[in-house]
């Protein structure tokens, strides 16, 4: 995450109600702004290796802003192909020799530097990170096996409680915006949705809809609200280990409003304590450590206050008091976010996705 340390497809409106986008305040660098955070270094100057990622399953991959398409792993897991909405081609490599977790990581061989993004999966194979380019600009990528995906002719998959954190990239003001925002989600066993957004509690929903099975897929879902498709979502794992995967193109408002909203069942806060790689707004890879009071960023270690301002969602807040949101997954998933002076109307938005190798 951006975690900022001081040193010395939902509704446009709605949803601009509710929430809608990036350059956010990273907690991992003494600056804020556009590309000022760098992520640990991640070669040591030691061998570099082809990587080999055991995942052989098709993947979807979902963009920050650019959609969802497919992925999958080839020649013994060295290369990385996307197809569908989304395109380019990886050629992986490892750095052995680099700090851990980035050791179990892989970096794409051309133009590769040492605060690159990587590529990784779970060492359970049904989760991971990676990057591509979307408009010409490289952006951090959400890995799903297909074989772990929920089945979308079971709407009751959907059911439960769920902690959000949003980026949204909004074309309605001149020049875009982005956003970031938290929100819970509650969708009933019929797939009907409603959302509280950027507050403990709310007297009336921020935004209401439904989810409905997306023509031509086996697993994935059209988001809807007030009459429109805002996004299409996938539900990942089952149980405690599940996650919600919603890439927004809504163009129900005054412009298009792009983004990803990652979401887990809403229990208290008890991070997975080890190790992640992320991949961030920044296109930059973060490595950090998180356990149930802390994070450890660069050497630096911050304090966390769990269960707020809601229940399973943890904050950090820094001298110059831009607050970071947290939320984890027991499936090893951490998600971070803020905004520029805590302006959740305007950002500009910071958001950080990653994984435990």
């Amino acid at each position: 995450m951006k975690l900022k340390i001081v040193v010395g497809t939902l509704i446009a409106l709605t949803l601009a109600a509710c929430g809608g986008g990036g350059n956010g305040s990273n907690t991992t660098s003494t600056n804020s702004g556009s590309g000022s955070g760098s992520g640990s270094s991640g070669g040591t100057g030691g061998t570099i290796t082809n990587c080999a990622i055991a995942n052989t399953h098709p993947l979807i991959a979902v963009a920050l802003t650019g959609g969802a398409g497919s992925a999958q792993f080839s020649n013994g897991g060295t290369t990385l192909t996307y197809s569908g909405n989304l395109s380019g081609t990886l050629n992986l490599v490892q750095d052995a020799n680099a700090p851990a977790p980035l050791n179990k990581a892989c970096m794409d061989s051309t133009g590769n530097s040492n605060t690159s993004m990587r590529t990784v999966m779970q060492s359970n194979g049904a989760l991971g990170v990676s990057h591509t380019l979307v408009n010409g600009n490289d952006q951090p990528v959400f890995l799903m096996d297909s074989t772990a995906l929920a089945s979308n002719t079971n709407l009751g998959a959907l059911q439960g409680t769920y902690n959000v954190l949003r980026y949204q990239h909004d074309t309605g003001s001149t020049p875009a915006q982005t956003r970031m925002s938290y929100a819970t989600i509650t969708i009933d066993n019929l797939g009907n949705w409603s959302m509280c957004k950027n507050t403990s509690t709310c007297s009336t929903a921020t935004a209401t809809g439904n989810f409905a099975a997306h023509s031509g897929s086996s697993y994935a879902f059209d988001l809807s609200s007030g009459g429109l498709v805002r996004a299409t979502a996938f539900m990942v794992g089952t149980g405690a280990n599940s996650t919600l995967v919603v890439t927004e193109n809504d163009t129900g408002g005054g412009g298009i409003v792009t983004g990803m909203w990652l979401g887990v069942p809403q229990t208290a806060w008890n991070p997975v304590a080890g190790s992640y790689v992320l991949n961030t707004t920044d296109g930059i890879q973060n490595p950090l450590t998180a356990s149930l009071q802390n994070l450890i960023v660069k050497s630096q270690n911050i304090a966390l206050t769990a269960n707020t301002p809601i229940t399973g969602i943890a904050t950090a807040t820094v001298s110059d008091g831009t607050i970071n949101y947290l939320i984890s997954s027991p499936a090893g998933l951490l998600v971070t976010g803020n905004n520029t002076g805590n302006n959740f109307a305007n950002g500009p938005a910071y958001f950080s996705f990653g994984v435990m190798p």
